[in-house]
């Protein structure tokens, strides 16, 4: 009688300290779900953010979904070439991607993204929007970015 009253405590107490573990793992997936997007996110944006900064032309095509880009020249790229940003499943594994296309070849910027859109708001200055989700996790990521090259701000002429 002893015995069953003695496996009859651990039970419940099994059962109980399963059920606080399955909630700690459950909060902990949930959490990393929630900063995997909020990475994704900040990544694009990042790099969305310093290529229009960086651009020459920036176009919007909203039938498309599609960025394009013509990066300024500088030293080290003398003849720059339109690139564009847009987001597909190029690998098939039923994640969303954006992708980066230079010359043909498409690379990923950053997975999980659902959403997003390019607005210019006055000639040269754009909002950037972009939304991530992870298993339900959802971030929305929102930007406003002025083209170097529309920039009213006026250059000084270098001391001589």
């Amino acid at each position: 009688m002893e015995v069953l009253v003695a496996l009859l405590i651990i039970g419940i107490f099994l059962i109980i300290s399963m059920g606080f573990f399955i909630g700690q793992w459950r909060g902990g997936r949930s959490l990393k779900n929630q900063l995997e997007a909020h990475y994704f996110v900040m990544t694009a944006g990042k790099t969305v953010s310093d290529v229009i900064r960086m651009a020459e032309t920036v176009e919007w095509v909203p039938e498309l979904e599609t960025l394009k880009i013509l990066p300024l020249s500088d030293d080290t790229n003398l003849t720059p070439s339109l690139d564009s940003y847009f987001v597909d499943d190029l690998d098939h594994n039923g994640t969303r991607d954006l992708y980066w296309r230079h010359l043909g070849a498409s690379q990923p910027v950053a997975s999980y993204v659902t959403g997003w859109k390019c607005v210019e708001v006055e000639p040269g200055l754009w909002e950037i929007f972009l939304q991530a989700s992870v298993e339900g996790q959802a971030v929305i990521w929102r930007s406003m970015i002025r083209q170097r090259s529309n920039s009213t701000i006026t250059r000084l002429a270098p001391l001589t």
